[in-house]
Protein backbone atom coordinates (compact mmCIF):
# COMPACT_ATOMS: atom_id res chain seq x y z
CA UNK A 1 0.00 0.00 0.00
CA UNK A 2 1.72 3.48 -1.21
CA UNK A 3 0.60 6.93 0.58
CA UNK A 4 1.50 10.22 -1.97
CA UNK A 5 1.84 13.17 -0.16
CA UNK A 6 0.74 16.89 -2.24
CA UNK A 7 2.80 19.50 -1.48
CA UNK A 8 1.89 23.75 -1.88
CA UNK A 9 3.85 26.20 -3.16
CA UNK A 10 3.59 29.68 -2.59
CA UNK A 11 1.64 30.51 -5.47
CA UNK A 12 -1.08 28.15 -4.17
CA UNK A 13 -1.62 30.65 -0.90
CA UNK A 14 -2.64 33.36 -3.68
CA UNK A 15 -5.64 31.51 -4.77
CA UNK A 16 -7.00 31.58 -1.23
CA UNK A 17 -9.14 35.39 -1.07
CA UNK A 18 -9.54 37.30 1.40
CA UNK A 19 -13.29 37.05 3.34
CA UNK A 20 -15.74 40.06 2.21
CA UNK A 21 -16.70 42.01 5.00
CA UNK A 22 -19.12 44.49 2.89
CA UNK A 23 -22.19 42.18 3.40
CA UNK A 24 -22.21 42.75 7.39
CA UNK A 25 -20.55 46.55 7.33
CA UNK A 26 -22.98 47.42 4.99
CA UNK A 27 -26.17 46.41 6.89
CA UNK A 28 -25.21 47.92 9.67
CA UNK A 29 -24.06 51.57 8.02
CA UNK A 30 -27.43 51.85 6.62
CA UNK A 31 -29.06 50.98 9.71
CA UNK A 32 -26.85 53.88 11.50
CA UNK A 33 -27.75 55.94 8.80
CA UNK A 34 -31.70 55.24 8.93
CA UNK A 35 -31.66 55.97 13.23
CA UNK A 36 -29.49 59.60 12.36
CA UNK A 37 -32.01 60.39 9.42
CA UNK A 38 -35.36 59.00 11.93
CA UNK A 39 -33.66 61.21 14.59
CA UNK A 40 -33.19 64.50 12.52
CA UNK A 41 -37.13 63.84 11.15
CA UNK A 42 -38.40 63.28 15.03
CA UNK A 43 -36.65 66.58 16.53
CA UNK A 44 -37.88 68.45 13.37
CA UNK A 45 -41.63 67.57 13.85
CA UNK A 46 -41.02 68.28 17.51
CA UNK A 47 -39.67 71.67 17.11
CA UNK A 48 -42.37 72.07 14.41
CA UNK A 49 -44.87 70.67 17.53
CA UNK A 50 -44.18 72.93 19.69
CA UNK A 51 -44.25 76.25 17.48
CA UNK A 52 -47.57 75.02 16.71
CA UNK A 53 -48.17 74.90 20.08
CA UNK A 54 -47.37 77.83 20.80
CA UNK A 55 -49.29 79.37 18.37
CA UNK A 56 -52.34 77.59 18.70
CA UNK A 57 -52.07 78.79 22.20
CA UNK A 58 -51.61 82.49 21.13
CA UNK A 59 -54.56 82.18 18.72
CA UNK A 60 -56.72 81.08 21.73
CA UNK A 61 -55.67 83.36 24.16
CA UNK A 62 -56.74 86.29 21.52
CA UNK A 63 -60.14 85.00 21.54
CA UNK A 64 -59.77 84.82 25.13
CA UNK A 65 -59.61 81.53 26.29
CA UNK A 66 -55.99 81.64 27.94
CA UNK A 67 -54.03 78.05 28.41
CA UNK A 68 -51.00 78.21 30.61
CA UNK A 69 -48.41 75.39 31.66
CA UNK A 70 -45.99 76.28 34.93
CA UNK A 71 -43.82 73.89 33.21
CA UNK A 72 -43.65 72.70 29.46
CA UNK A 73 -42.04 69.80 28.41
CA UNK A 74 -41.85 67.34 25.25
CA UNK A 75 -40.46 64.09 24.79
CA UNK A 76 -41.42 60.81 23.37
CA UNK A 77 -38.57 60.10 21.23
CA UNK A 78 -38.47 57.68 19.21
CA UNK A 79 -42.18 56.67 18.17
CA UNK A 80 -44.33 59.16 19.08
CA UNK A 81 -44.76 62.78 20.43
CA UNK A 82 -45.54 63.69 24.14
CA UNK A 83 -46.34 66.80 25.87
CA UNK A 84 -46.58 66.96 29.54
CA UNK A 85 -48.01 70.15 30.92
CA UNK A 86 -47.88 70.85 34.69
CA UNK A 87 -49.94 73.25 36.54
CA UNK A 88 -52.62 73.29 33.69
CA UNK A 89 -55.15 75.95 33.46
CA UNK A 90 -57.97 77.31 31.21
CA UNK A 91 -59.34 80.40 32.29
CA UNK A 92 -62.01 81.47 29.66
CA UNK A 93 -62.22 84.96 30.44
CA UNK A 94 -65.46 86.28 28.50
CA UNK A 95 -67.33 83.36 30.47
CA UNK A 96 -65.42 83.88 33.76
CA UNK A 97 -64.88 80.53 34.18
CA UNK A 98 -61.16 78.60 35.13
CA UNK A 99 -60.89 75.22 35.06
CA UNK A 100 -57.44 74.12 36.56
CA UNK A 101 -55.27 70.75 37.04
CA UNK A 102 -52.03 69.72 38.61
CA UNK A 103 -50.52 67.60 35.41
CA UNK A 104 -51.70 66.47 32.25
CA UNK A 105 -49.64 64.42 29.95
CA UNK A 106 -50.30 64.22 26.04
CA UNK A 107 -49.30 61.84 23.45
CA UNK A 108 -49.97 61.04 19.74
CA UNK A 109 -48.34 58.20 18.17
CA UNK A 110 -46.27 58.51 14.83
CA UNK A 111 -47.95 56.07 13.31
CA UNK A 112 -51.34 56.61 14.00
CA UNK A 113 -51.06 60.97 14.51
CA UNK A 114 -55.19 61.58 14.05
CA UNK A 115 -55.48 60.00 17.67
CA UNK A 116 -54.51 61.88 20.96
CA UNK A 117 -54.85 60.27 24.61
CA UNK A 118 -53.99 62.42 27.76
CA UNK A 119 -53.26 61.56 31.17
CA UNK A 120 -54.78 63.93 33.75
CA UNK A 121 -53.05 64.31 37.68
CA UNK A 122 -55.89 65.71 39.89
CA UNK A 123 -57.46 67.29 41.49
CA UNK A 124 -59.41 69.71 38.70
CA UNK A 125 -60.90 72.54 40.44
CA UNK A 126 -63.69 74.43 38.18
CA UNK A 127 -64.89 77.80 39.12
CA UNK A 128 -67.35 80.15 38.24
CA UNK A 129 -66.87 84.16 39.13
CA UNK A 130 -69.27 84.92 41.61
CA UNK A 131 -70.60 81.51 41.87
CA UNK A 132 -68.28 79.60 43.25
CA UNK A 133 -66.79 76.29 42.41
CA UNK A 134 -66.73 72.09 42.71
CA UNK A 135 -63.03 70.07 42.48
CA UNK A 136 -63.35 66.51 40.97
CA UNK A 137 -60.80 64.20 42.10
CA UNK A 138 -59.80 60.85 40.43
CA UNK A 139 -57.59 57.36 41.09
CA UNK A 140 -57.06 57.34 37.17
CA UNK A 141 -58.59 60.17 34.57
CA UNK A 142 -57.76 59.50 30.74
CA UNK A 143 -59.18 61.59 27.50
CA UNK A 144 -58.82 60.81 24.26
CA UNK A 145 -59.83 62.48 21.01
CA UNK A 146 -59.96 60.79 17.40
CA UNK A 147 -60.13 62.44 14.18
CA UNK A 148 -56.93 65.29 14.26
CA UNK A 149 -57.06 68.02 13.78
CA UNK A 150 -61.03 68.54 13.52
CA UNK A 151 -62.41 65.97 16.46
CA UNK A 152 -64.63 63.19 15.01
CA UNK A 153 -64.87 61.63 18.85
CA UNK A 154 -64.04 62.75 22.42
CA UNK A 155 -64.23 60.43 25.22
CA UNK A 156 -63.37 60.44 29.14
CA UNK A 157 -63.02 57.85 31.40
CA UNK A 158 -62.62 58.21 35.12
CA UNK A 159 -61.68 55.69 37.70
CA UNK A 160 -63.36 56.16 41.49
CA UNK A 161 -64.36 60.06 40.54
CA UNK A 162 -64.90 62.25 43.72
CA UNK A 163 -67.29 65.77 43.53
CA UNK A 164 -67.05 68.11 45.97
CA UNK A 165 -67.40 71.72 46.78
CA UNK A 166 -64.29 74.52 46.29
CA UNK A 167 -63.01 74.27 49.32
CA UNK A 168 -65.13 71.75 51.01
CA UNK A 169 -65.11 68.66 52.72
CA UNK A 170 -68.32 66.72 52.31
CA UNK A 171 -68.98 65.00 48.26
CA UNK A 172 -71.45 65.93 46.34
CA UNK A 173 -71.18 62.57 44.07
CA UNK A 174 -68.44 60.10 43.81
CA UNK A 175 -68.76 56.42 41.88
CA UNK A 176 -66.92 53.81 41.34
CA UNK A 177 -66.37 54.37 37.58
CA UNK A 178 -67.78 56.70 35.23
CA UNK A 179 -67.52 57.40 31.04
CA UNK A 180 -68.84 59.83 29.03
CA UNK A 181 -68.18 59.60 25.20
CA UNK A 182 -69.56 61.99 22.51
CA UNK A 183 -69.47 62.12 18.46
CA UNK A 184 -70.73 64.08 15.74
CA UNK A 185 -74.20 62.49 14.96
CA UNK A 186 -74.80 61.86 11.17
CA UNK A 187 -76.99 64.37 10.14
CA UNK A 188 -78.05 66.11 6.55
CA UNK A 189 -76.59 68.73 5.03
CA UNK A 190 -79.47 71.20 6.01
CA UNK A 191 -79.78 69.78 9.19
CA UNK A 192 -78.36 71.44 12.85
CA UNK A 193 -75.18 69.75 14.05
CA UNK A 194 -75.97 67.21 16.34
CA UNK A 195 -74.03 64.64 18.91
CA UNK A 196 -74.17 61.19 20.10
CA UNK A 197 -73.56 60.73 23.93
CA UNK A 198 -72.72 57.59 25.83
CA UNK A 199 -73.10 57.95 29.48
CA UNK A 200 -71.83 55.12 31.85
CA UNK A 201 -71.97 55.78 35.77
CA UNK A 202 -71.11 52.39 38.34
CA UNK A 203 -71.91 52.01 41.60
CA UNK A 204 -72.64 56.24 42.05
CA UNK A 205 -73.69 57.67 45.00
CA UNK A 206 -75.31 61.16 46.06
CA UNK A 207 -74.69 61.91 49.35
CA UNK A 208 -75.14 66.09 48.35
CA UNK A 209 -78.50 65.71 46.38
CA UNK A 210 -81.59 65.80 49.08
CA UNK A 211 -83.69 62.32 49.30
CA UNK A 212 -81.86 60.80 47.20
CA UNK A 213 -81.29 56.68 48.78
CA UNK A 214 -77.82 55.87 50.08
CA UNK A 215 -77.40 52.70 48.06
CA UNK A 216 -75.32 52.77 44.72
CA UNK A 217 -76.65 53.47 41.15
CA UNK A 218 -75.60 52.17 38.09
CA UNK A 219 -76.32 54.01 34.87
CA UNK A 220 -75.99 53.39 31.04
CA UNK A 221 -77.44 56.13 28.71
CA UNK A 222 -77.41 56.64 25.42
CA UNK A 223 -78.67 59.86 23.36
CA UNK A 224 -78.54 62.13 20.99
CA UNK A 225 -78.28 66.12 21.49
CA UNK A 226 -79.50 68.44 18.90
CA UNK A 227 -79.22 72.37 18.66
CA UNK A 228 -75.68 72.50 19.97
CA UNK A 229 -73.27 74.61 17.53
CA UNK A 230 -70.02 74.65 19.46
CA UNK A 231 -68.25 72.42 21.79
CA UNK A 232 -66.31 75.14 23.28
CA UNK A 233 -66.71 75.75 27.16
CA UNK A 234 -69.07 77.46 28.61
CA UNK A 235 -71.12 78.23 32.30
CA UNK A 236 -73.59 75.28 32.03
CA UNK A 237 -76.24 78.01 32.19
CA UNK A 238 -74.87 79.42 29.03
CA UNK A 239 -74.85 76.39 27.73
CA UNK A 240 -78.41 75.44 28.27
CA UNK A 241 -79.55 79.17 27.33
CA UNK A 242 -77.94 78.59 24.17
CA UNK A 243 -79.50 75.18 24.28
CA UNK A 244 -83.27 76.47 24.80
CA UNK A 245 -82.65 79.55 22.31
CA UNK A 246 -81.75 77.03 19.26
CA UNK A 247 -85.01 75.19 20.19
CA UNK A 248 -82.53 71.72 20.73
CA UNK A 249 -83.75 68.62 22.23
CA UNK A 250 -81.97 65.97 24.13
CA UNK A 251 -83.40 62.78 22.34
CA UNK A 252 -83.17 59.52 25.18
CA UNK A 253 -82.25 56.66 22.47
CA UNK A 254 -81.83 53.93 25.54
CA UNK A 255 -81.48 54.51 29.05
CA UNK A 256 -80.73 51.76 31.57
CA UNK A 257 -80.72 52.78 35.58
CA UNK A 258 -80.22 50.26 38.35
CA UNK A 259 -80.39 51.13 42.14
CA UNK A 260 -81.24 48.50 44.67
CA UNK A 261 -84.08 46.64 43.85
CA UNK A 262 -85.45 49.28 41.50
CA UNK A 263 -84.68 48.73 37.63
CA UNK A 264 -85.85 51.05 35.05
CA UNK A 265 -85.44 51.42 30.82
CA UNK A 266 -86.81 54.00 29.08
CA UNK A 267 -86.41 56.21 25.91
CA UNK A 268 -88.35 59.81 24.82
CA UNK A 269 -86.99 63.72 24.43
CA UNK A 270 -86.53 66.51 26.58
CA UNK A 271 -86.41 70.07 25.45
CA UNK A 272 -85.83 73.38 27.98
CA UNK A 273 -88.85 75.88 28.05
CA UNK A 274 -87.95 79.51 28.14
CA UNK A 275 -88.25 79.43 31.91
CA UNK A 276 -85.40 77.00 31.84
CA UNK A 277 -87.89 74.12 32.84
CA UNK A 278 -87.41 70.84 31.64
CA UNK A 279 -90.57 69.42 28.81
CA UNK A 280 -91.13 66.62 27.21
CA UNK A 281 -91.79 62.52 27.90
CA UNK A 282 -90.02 59.69 29.16
CA UNK A 283 -91.88 56.14 28.27
CA UNK A 284 -90.36 53.99 31.38
CA UNK A 285 -90.90 50.43 32.28
CA UNK A 286 -89.99 49.89 36.03
CA UNK A 287 -89.25 47.20 38.36
CA UNK A 288 -89.36 47.34 41.90
CA UNK A 289 -92.72 50.16 41.34
CA UNK A 290 -93.10 50.16 45.44
CA UNK A 291 -89.29 50.82 46.31
CA UNK A 292 -89.29 53.59 43.37
CA UNK A 293 -92.82 55.14 45.84
CA UNK A 294 -90.68 55.27 48.91
CA UNK A 295 -87.74 56.62 47.84
CA UNK A 296 -89.56 59.64 45.69
CA UNK A 297 -91.43 60.63 48.79
CA UNK A 298 -94.76 59.50 47.08
CA UNK A 299 -95.77 57.09 50.00
CA UNK A 300 -95.76 59.81 52.64
CA UNK A 301 -97.82 61.96 49.79
CA UNK A 302 -100.50 59.44 49.61
CA UNK A 303 -100.22 58.46 53.53
CA UNK A 304 -100.86 62.08 54.27
CA UNK A 305 -103.71 62.26 51.75
CA UNK A 306 -105.25 59.08 52.78
CA UNK A 307 -104.86 59.91 56.55
CA UNK A 308 -107.02 63.58 56.08
CA UNK A 309 -109.86 61.61 53.70
CA UNK A 310 -110.00 59.09 56.90
CA UNK A 311 -110.07 61.60 59.84
CA UNK A 312 -113.14 62.73 58.19
CA UNK A 313 -114.94 59.61 58.51
CA UNK A 314 -112.85 57.55 61.33
CA UNK A 315 -111.58 60.71 63.39
CA UNK A 316 -108.63 58.76 65.97
CA UNK A 317 -108.02 56.09 63.56
CA UNK A 318 -104.28 55.95 62.53
CA UNK A 319 -103.56 54.50 59.12
CA UNK A 320 -99.88 53.60 59.67
CA UNK A 321 -100.79 51.22 62.56
CA UNK A 322 -103.90 49.86 60.15
CA UNK A 323 -101.35 49.05 57.28
CA UNK A 324 -97.94 49.11 58.30
CA UNK A 325 -95.01 50.78 57.58
CA UNK A 326 -95.00 49.77 54.35
CA UNK A 327 -98.99 50.28 53.50
CA UNK A 328 -98.32 53.92 51.93
CA UNK A 329 -96.07 52.84 49.35
CA UNK A 330 -98.21 49.16 48.31
CA UNK A 331 -101.06 52.03 47.90
CA UNK A 332 -98.87 54.13 45.69
CA UNK A 333 -97.67 51.47 43.66
CA UNK A 334 -101.08 50.23 43.38
CA UNK A 335 -102.50 53.57 42.14
CA UNK A 336 -99.71 53.94 39.47
CA UNK A 337 -99.84 50.25 38.50
CA UNK A 338 -103.50 50.20 37.58
CA UNK A 339 -102.85 52.85 35.73
CA UNK A 340 -99.99 52.08 33.69
CA UNK A 341 -99.65 49.02 31.91
CA UNK A 342 -98.45 45.42 33.56
CA UNK A 343 -95.53 43.91 32.08
CA UNK A 344 -91.94 42.27 32.55
CA UNK A 345 -88.52 43.71 33.02
CA UNK A 346 -85.58 41.48 33.17
CA UNK A 347 -87.52 38.35 34.42
CA UNK A 348 -89.61 40.50 36.90
CA UNK A 349 -92.79 41.83 37.03
CA UNK A 350 -92.47 45.54 36.30
CA UNK A 351 -95.05 48.43 35.19
CA UNK A 352 -94.86 50.68 31.95
CA UNK A 353 -95.80 54.06 32.46
CA UNK A 354 -95.06 57.82 31.39
CA UNK A 355 -92.32 60.23 33.12
CA UNK A 356 -93.58 63.52 31.89
CA UNK A 357 -92.56 66.91 32.41
CA UNK A 358 -94.65 69.56 32.20
CA UNK A 359 -92.72 73.21 32.30
CA UNK A 360 -90.75 71.41 34.86
CA UNK A 361 -94.12 69.65 37.14
CA UNK A 362 -92.71 66.15 36.64
CA UNK A 363 -95.52 63.32 36.79
CA UNK A 364 -94.98 59.72 37.18
CA UNK A 365 -97.71 58.13 35.62
CA UNK A 366 -100.69 60.30 37.30
CA UNK A 367 -98.71 60.78 40.33
CA UNK A 368 -97.45 64.22 40.59
CA UNK A 369 -93.93 63.93 41.62
CA UNK A 370 -91.95 67.37 41.93
CA UNK A 371 -91.35 70.79 40.68
CA UNK A 372 -88.04 71.44 39.58
CA UNK A 373 -86.02 74.71 40.18
CA UNK A 374 -84.82 76.69 36.82
CA UNK A 375 -82.41 75.24 35.21
CA UNK A 376 -80.57 78.56 33.84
Amino acid sequence: MSVSYRTYDRNDRRSVRPRRRWPIVLPLALVVLLAAGWSGVWFYAAGRAQTEFAAWRARQAAAGRVVSCGREEFAGFPFRFELRCNETALNLQKARLSFATKDMLAAVQIYQPTLAIAEFTGPLTITEESQGGVAVDWALAQASVRGLPAPERVSFVLDQPTLKPLGGNDQIANAAHAEVHARAAPHLPQDPPALDLSVTLAQALFPGIARMPNVPLDANVTATLRGISSLTPKPWRQVLRDLQAANGELEVRQARIQQGDIVGVGRGTLKLTARGMLDGQIDLTVAGIEQLMVALGIDQKVGQASQRALDRYVPGLNLDRLLGPRGNAAIAAAGAAMLGQPTELEGRRAVALPLRFVDGVVFLGPLRVSEMQPLF
